[in-house]
């Protein structure tokens, strides 16, 4: 009985560091969440008034760009993001159900570009082939780690001429406890989709703020072509961070959901286990009990 009730002391013990330990994950994911939300609202100033220009110069003005069409390619190239850590709950896996849906849906084929180990293993999983890998994506996400991404889409959409569009799978933030993973088309840049990307988690959305302020007075140096050249990619950046952040904010809080849950199951085992250890140890106390009385009136009888 006595190695019973020490058993139960341990897995007391050793359930009570890992609560305290999920504890903390959870509030470090709820910070984390919080900062990337914020970061996400305050990158999307860049990228509404470079929408507005390009809604101008592409209503008002004659201008082109190889990013504004699809590609001459019969392939399409999908961005996938996920994390880089697991114990996030069911984050990775839902992104890999949308990747396998979008996979099925898709007639054309597939090369991916993968952000994060969790995202080459989905890739791997869906047997698709990975064509570049970046694993060093932080919690800090801005356009500066973007570029490079951005740089690689770029340079396989239009110097390849292998791709026909560009795709991005990722898990759209909606508020906390809700998130949903998407696939959504970045390349060609519409108009329609680089909106919905900046204002996805805005309470109250102007759905036609963009389209009903009009630029077509202001003069654009040196040409609007040039400017169009500079702003398309610098906005595709935008983009991509935007959506990273969202990934980012989707995953902190997938996982401070799931060490709510962890932290909940420590405690009802605890107290199922202070239950057991409770009645173990009585039980060893009225063993201990009956045995000195029947020692004592084994003692009164000689």
């Amino acid at each position: 009985m006595a190695i019973q009730i020490k058993t139960i002391k341990q897995k007391i013990n050793s359930i009570g560091n890992i609560k305290k330990i999920t504890k903390t994950m959870e509030m470090v994911a709820v910070s984390k969440m919080r900062k990337s939300i914020n970061r996400s609202i305050s990158s999307r100033v860049y990228s509404r008034y470079a929408l507005e220009i390009l809604v101008t110069l592409f209503k008002m003005r004659k201008v082109s760009h190889p990013l504004l069409c699809y590609g001459k390619g019969d392939k399409t190239l999908l961005v996938i993001l996920a994390s880089n850590k697991g114990l996030c709950g069911a984050y990775n896996t839902n992104v890999s159900k949308s990747v396998a849906k979008f996979k099925t849906q898709n007639e054309n084929e597939i090369e991916c570009i993968v952000v994060g180990k969790q995202a080459e293993k989905i890739a791997l999983r869906n047997k698709l082939k990975v064509i570049a890998s970046f694993h060093e994506f932080g919690d800090e996400i801005d356009i500066e780690e973007t570029n490079s991404l951005e740089k690689v889409v770029i340079n396989e959409f239009v110097n390849s001429k292998k791709y026909k569009n560009v795709v991005i799978a990722y898990t759209e933030f909606v508020k906390q406890m809700l998130y949903r993973p998407t696939v959504k088309e970045i390349v060609p840049v519409s108009m329609k989709t680089t909106r919905n990307i900046i204002e996805e988690i805005e309470k109250d959305r102007e759905t036609d703020r963009f389209d009903k302020k009009s630029m077509s007075p202001y003069q654009f140096e040196p040409s609007e072509q040039e400017v169009l050249d500079e702003m398309i990619p610098n906005l595709l950046s935008a983009l991509i961070s935007q959506i990273g952040l969202e990934a980012l904010a989707s995953e902190h809080s997938s996982r401070m959901f799931a060490m709510k849950n962890a932290t909940d199951n420590a405690d009802q085992l605890l107290e199922d286990l202070s239950l057991i250890y409770n009645k173990a140890r009585q039980a060893n106390i009225t063993q201990e009990v009956a045995e000195i009385i029947a020692g004592a009136e084994a003692l009164n009888i000689q």
